[in-house]
């Protein structure tokens, strides 16, 4: 049984992190057509239900980031495939933020903390399997990093949006880190 005060705790994070974001008044250009989700897991997290994410995602409206409801646990399967696949190399990387894809930004991350996963290298055995890509994503690019990146990049496939995926320990971190990417964008996309 999960302590309830760190389940609390991680709820609480977790909208302090979004809230965040969402005052950030250049953040919906970080928002990808299939929207963001944001996620924080307990640390002895074993599925999605562990893991809180934003329920139906933080989408855009008049150019402003928006969510409808609370963080709540088992919101995101997506988002919580990628944590509970890196907390099985890192237990202490609990956080992760889906992302638009800009090339110019791409460009600027850290090699070293950068792992640009093409999908067209997944066995036919995951790509038609309908939860594998994320766990197998994640599981090659720490294989090919030896270890857990802070920054992957899903390049997409036909039908399947290209993203940026940010890790780390806390969801504050990760928004952080989201904003910070702003300064690469350009302005003229306003």
């Amino acid at each position: 049984m999960q302590d309830e005060s760190e389940r609390e705790y991680v709820l609480k994070r977790l909208k302090e992190a979004v809230d965040i974001f969402v005052s950030n008044e250049r953040a919906y250009l970080l928002i990808p057509e299939v929207r963001t989700n944001i996620g924080y897991a307990v640390s002895n997290a074993a599925d999605a239900n562990d893991v809180a994410a934003i329920p139906g995602r933080l989408t855009t409206a008049f150019k402003k980031v928006i969510y409808c409801m609370l963080p709540a646990f088992g919101a995101s399967d997506h988002v919580a495939r990628v944590i509970l696949t890196v907390m099985k190399h890192d237990r202490n990387i609990r956080s992760a933020i889906n992302l638009k894809y800009y090339r110019e930004v791409i460009e600027k991350l850290p090699s070293q903390d950068l792992c640009i996963f093409d999908r067209s290298s997944e066995p036919k055995e995951v790509k038609y399997r309908e939860h594998s890509t994320m766990n197998f994503m994640v599981d090659s690019c720490i294989r090919k990093l030896s270890k857990v990146p802070n920054y992957i990049v899903d390049l997409g496939d036909y039908g399947k949006e290209p993203s940026l995926f940010i890790l780390d320990r806390d969801p504050v971190t990760v928004v952080n880190k989201s904003l910070e990417l702003l300064k690469y964008i350009s302005q003229d996309i306003l």
